[in-house]
């Protein structure tokens, strides 16, 4: 054989070999969840290509149906929903990337999110119509799915929710920006790759595994990279039909090392107040001893929000 060509072929076979060892394993990691199959509370729904994670418990209507703030995922629910399941059917979910679910196409916008999730309980059988409780990020998906598919929603309950506006009228750091705490603060530094100091303990251990993977970051990363364009999509969209809105807003700062932070606790109070007004007959609840995440910090105050909305919605049959 020519010596040219054994040269070649001793660097070029070995070099293709090694690049197609890596896009396997690119393609194993695709497709491998966070966490494993084996500890999958519920169960992973096709939605045209890649699978969504949906876990829900309880029997009857409206279903419940919860969405977490960027970063967040269907573990961090587990106390409120499994109270409210003794009363209706409620259901927690990973939008794509996080938790169980399989990667979704780009971009991470609410008008994709909505769209995924509306197929989302149609393939699951989950029957509506729906209340639809949204934290943070979360609640422009609510939102949006008011207005897109308003016969099939019967209330929004808007937790500590973002407001299309707040990214103009908000005097403090931008989403995605890092929050330095006051020393001796009660309050702690927002770490979107750790479970919450109060996250349930018996699901801690498996949302350290799932926040710490590369899907999860990346997912955060590009949720937050168009979380300006989703505000735009909410402001933009249809008028909100008239359905009940329950607004529940924290009551402790979330920006207590600024110097303006006052200022921007006013304005998000302020911005609160309208999302309630948004809806028939407003409801708007302080939850004195929270931070941002009230459903880790007072759940009881967020079931309690939930039930005043089934009880709205049973008076109005």
């Amino acid at each position: 054989m020519n010596p040219l060509i054994r040269f070649l072929r001793s660097v070029l076979v070995p070099a293709a070999s090694m690049v197609a060892a890596c896009l396997a394993v690119s393609a194993q990691l695709m497709a491998s969840p966070a966490a494993p199959k084996s500890s999958i509370p519920g169960k992973l729904v096709d939605i045209g290509g890649y699978r969504l994670h949906i876990y829900c418990v309880g029997e009857g209507v409206p279903s419940i149906i919860f969405d977490s703030g960027v970063g967040g995922f269907s573990l961090e629910w587990s106390r409120v929903q499994n109270v409210l399941a003794r009363r209706t059917r409620v259901c927690s979910y990973d939008r794509a990337g996080y938790g169980w679910s399989d990667l979704g196409p780009l971009p991470r916008t609410s008008e994709r999110i909505t769209r995924e999730l509306h197929t989302l309980l149609e393939r699951a059988g989950v029957a509506g119509p729906y209340i639809i409780a949204g934290h943070s990020f979360g609640g422009y998906n609510a939102q949006l799915f008011a207005r897109n598919y308003p016969d099939q929603t019967a209330g929004l309950v808007l937790i500590d929710s973002s407001h299309p506006e707040q990214i103009e009228r908000l005097p403090g750091p931008k989403p995605g920006t890092t929050k330095r705490v006051r020393p001796g603060s009660n309050s702690y530094v927002v770490s979107w790759f750790f479970p919450h100091p109060n996250f349930p303990d018996e699901n801690a251990l498996m949302a350290q595994r799932i926040m710490q993977s590369w899907r999860h970051k990346m997912t955060w990363r590009e949720e937050m990279m168009v979380f300006s364009v989703s505000a735009k999509q909410v402001k933009a969209s249809r008028p909100m039909p008239e359905v009940p809105i329950l607004v529940l807003t924290r009551g402790r700062s979330f920006w207590p090392g600024y110097s303006n932070g006052d200022e921007t606790e006013r304005v998000w109070m302020e911005l609160q107040d309208e999302l309630s007004q948004l809806g028939t007959n407003p409801v708007h609840l302080i939850a004195e001893r929270s931070g941002h995440v009230i459903h880790l910090d007072q759940p009881g105050i967020v079931i309690t929000a939930m039930q005043t909305m089934l009880n709205a919605n049973f008076s109005r049959k």
